[in-house]
């Protein structure tokens, strides 16, 4: 199943060329956080609390697919009750795992390590069927 969202709003200190992070949180998010963070909105509500991602799962970001090669133990609660995960782009390192990240690396040939986020940037969160 797919459950799709789109990004609506990007806090003033969410984005950091940096670190290879986005925290992401849907509408209802404080103000504090959506400084911090990309807002998004699931297009299908009753999805998004059935939302189950393993590492057999991936992610689409405008088209381009994510492979996820960790899952923390409170991403899909964190993603069914208040829209929130943090999208790492990297491998998981070995200890000290983000608990509400999903670490992801490109899944094809052409696909930027880490993709340009803006309002109206589409995502794809594609469980296995």
């Amino acid at each position: 199943m797919n459950t799709q969202a789109e990004v609506i709003s990007i806090g003033n200190d969410a984005i950091d060329d940096q670190e290879p992070m986005v925290i992401l949180f849907d509408e209802h998010a404080t103000t504090a956080i959506q400084n911090v963070a990309l807002i998004q909105h699931f297009m299908d509500e009753a999805a998004k609390k059935q939302l189950t991602l393993t590492t057999d799962s991936a992610v689409i970001i405008n088209q381009q697919p994510y492979t996820i090669t960790y899952v923390g133990a409170l991403v899909n609660p964190n993603l069914n009750s208040i829209g929130h995960v943090a999208l790492v782009f990297g491998p998981a390192p070995q200890e000290d795992q983000l608990q509400s990240g999903l670490y992801l690396t490109p899944a094809a040939a052409g696909v930027p390590a880490v993709p340009e986020f803006k309002v109206g940037t589409q995502i794809t969160y594609q469980e296995t069927m």
